[in-house]
This record gives C-alpha cells, sequence and structure tokens, in this order.
C-alpha cells in the first residue's frame, strides 16, 4: 500500500455505489476510515431517466457528497448490452468467441477466464458522469463472482445467476473456473446504452472510449498472435485474486468523468403482472442458455444438476418452482443487496 493509501486511512474515504435502472436509481454509501466502516446510509430516487445525461437530482445529491467528503469514489454497475464473459483470456479465445478485441476493453481473472465490455459501453459511462466523475466501474460478472467465492465453491457445473431489476446474467462455473456466460435485458426498450444507436464498433476508437475516465490497461495477446498483427496491444491487468484488481476502470487520482384512494389494487395489480411478464422472459432466457450451452461446441456441455440464484430485485416463487419442475434442477436463492457488495468490493480493491 502507497504512503498517500496509509495517510487516506486515517481520513474519511466515502465510497458510493450507484445502480442506475430505468425507472430508479439505487445508491448505497459507506464511510471508511482507520480500516473500518464507520457509517453506512443510502438513497432511492424513481423516475424514467435519460439514457445520455444523469438525472440533475441525483446529480445534485452526488455533487453534495463529494463537496461534504474529503475523499469520494464514486462506483458504478455497468448494465449494458455491450458486455460479456468467457472462458480464456488470450486473443483466440476472443476470436472463437466472435468478440473483436480491438474494441473491447478486458480483464481476466486469475489467468483463466475474462469479462469485457465495449468502449462504446464505456464512453457512455463517462458521459453520464460527466458533471461528477466516475471512479470504479464493475462488470456484473464480477460481482456475480464475489458472491460464488463468499460461498463454499461447488465441485461440479452450476448454474448461477444474479438477478438485477433490469437484467440478468447467467454463468456456469465449475469451481472458479467460468465454462459459459451471458447477460440478458429484462426491460423496455429504452435502455441505459449508446449501443443501440452507435453500432459500428469498428469506428468508436479506444482513445475516444476512455475520455474522462483516464488510462486503462489493454488486453494483452497470446505470443503466437504476434505474428497475425495484433502485436500493438500491452499487457493485460490479470486478476490473480478477486480482491486485486476486478474493476473496468480505477482512477484514483481522476475526478473528471400523488396518491389517489381507492387505486391501490390497481397498483398491486400491475406490479404483479409486470413481474409476472418479467419471469416469463427471464425463464425463456435461462432455457436459451441451457441450450447454448449443451448445444455449442464452444462449451463444455457437462451436465447441469443446480442453479444457484443471487437475487437482487424480485424473483416470484412460481418462477422458482417452474425452474424446478421444468427443467427438473434443484434450486437455490439468496437475497442479495448488489450496491452494499459493490461498496464493499471497491473498499478493498481501493485500500489493497
Amino acid at each position: 500500500m502507497s504512503l498517500r493509501r496509509i495517510l487516506q486511512k486515517k481520513f474519511q474515504n466515502l465510497f458510493v455505489a450507484v445502480v442506475l435502472h430505468e425507472s430508479a436509481c439505487h445508491i448505497k454509501c459507506k464511510v471508511y476510515k482507520d480500516g473500518v466502516i464507520k457509517k453506512t446510509f443510502e438513497k432511492s430516487f424513481t423516475g424514467i431517466y435519460d439514457t445520455e445525461n444523469l438525472d440533475s437530482t441525483i446529480q445534485n445529491y452526488l455533487i453534495s457528497l463529494q463537496e461534504e467528503y474529503g475523499f469520494v469514489y464514486i462506483v458504478f454497475l455497468l448494465n449494458a448490452m455491450g458486455q460479456g464473459a468467457i472462458e480464456g483470456t488470450g486473443a483466440e479465445s476472443y476470436r472463437k468467441h466472435n468478440v473483436d478485441i480491438k474494441n473491447v476493453h478486458a480483464i481476466s481473472v486469475n489467468k483463466q477466464w475474462s469479462m469485457y465490455a465495449s468502449f462504446i459501453e464505456i464512453k457512455w459511462v463517462g458521459n453520464l458522469f460527466s458533471e461528477t466523475g466516475v471512479d470504479l466501474v464493475y462488470s456484473p460478472f464480477l460481482i456475480l463472482y464475489d458472491f460464488i467465492v463468499s460461498q463454499k465453491l461447488k465441485s461440479k457445473p452450476t448454474l448461477y445467476l444474479l438477478n438485477c431489476q433490469d437484467f440478468f446474467i447467467s454463468a456456469v462455473f465449475n469451481d472458479t473456473k467460468l465454462h459459459f456466460g451471458a447477460f440478458f435485458k429484462t426491460q423496455s426498450n429504452n435502455s441505459f446504452t449508446q449501443t443501440n444507436e452507435v453500432s459500428d464498433w469498428e469506428n468508436e476508437q479506444e482513445e475516444e472510449s476512455i475520455t474522462n475516465l483516464g488510462e486503462m490497461p489493454e488486453l494483452e495477446m497470446d505470443e503466437e498472435d504476434d505474428d497475425e498483427g495484433l502485436s500493438g496491444l500491452s499487457d493485460l491487468e490479470d486478476i490473480d485474486e478477486l480482491h486485486e484488481v476486478d474493476s473496468f476502470s480505477d482512477l484514483d487520482d481522476a475526478k473528471t468523468l400523488g396518491h389517489f384512494k381507492g387505486f391501490d389494487n390497481v397498483k398491486e395489480e400491475d406490479t404483479s403482472l409486470e413481474l409476472y411478464g418479467r419471469d416469463l422472459l427471464v425463464y425463456k432466457y435461462l432455457k436459451s442458455s441451457f441450450e447454448e450451452y449443451y448445444h455449442n461446441p464452444l462449451f463444455h456441455g457437462e451436465f447441469i444438476e443446480e442453479i444457484i440464484i443471487f437475487d437482487g430485485f424480485e424473483m416470484s416463487s412460481d418462477l422458482i418452482h417452474q425452474l424446478e419442475d421444468e427443467l427438473m434442477m434443484d434450486v437455490e436463492i439468496h437475497k442479495v443487496d448488489i450496491p452494499d457488495r459493490l461498496c464493499d468490493i471497491a473498499i478493498k480493491e481501493v485500500f489493497r
């Protein structure tokens, strides 16, 4: 740990985890000092938000926190389509999965598997937080992995699911090795991403993508790939342990970036129908994950007996029963606080 970090531990450090949805924003804050968490508080905002600019009420709240505390880290959960996770870490692994490594920022985990996000999505995050800056951007696959390793690891292929309000991810792990990963949106078409508007990744340059996000490590090429014209990329920062380097951007020093009587039953019915519709979508996507895993030769296709769900939103008992009965699988579910875990991971990374 650097001298700056040692001195910084003596002062109040505020970690602000931002989880943004189409119609809500959840913020969890933790004050860290002298190696312990001194205070925890949170705030939620509701409303339909612009896809290009952070709502002024959220923005003003973040600015007020930055003015109150000396050291503030804004942490964001990436919820955009242009991301994923694959087995392997080299250029060949990306080619096999049809991912253009020249247009994504990638991080390897334990030199076994990788998370990636397009430069377009990283740039979008920078623009979204242009007034406040953003310090750490995390992949949901990293959050899922942190939940997995905090439990007893399974020595057989197991399907894990991280359920968020507007999306969920599924991943097959055997111990700490990832065999399959998929990201699914469950919200409407008004998604928080620029991917739909900017579909030409070839024209999105890396230098533009990291504007206001500082310098980020690039993807490491396997030595045998150098002869194929890919040797111009520098080393990828590897995650040997989860609590070391585990974010898409570490910008430590760069702060750039009415109620009507009688309507209750109607609202409850609308909410119930909405959840039912979402459950159907989750089941459909999850079933497609199994089909891809078992039938695509890219994946191991080993038999899966169990689904473990880390639920950060809502998942009905009907969906659980459907998974158990129709897919004939054991289902284990854990309620989790995703913003809270975001804060904890950020604290470990900054003060590791």
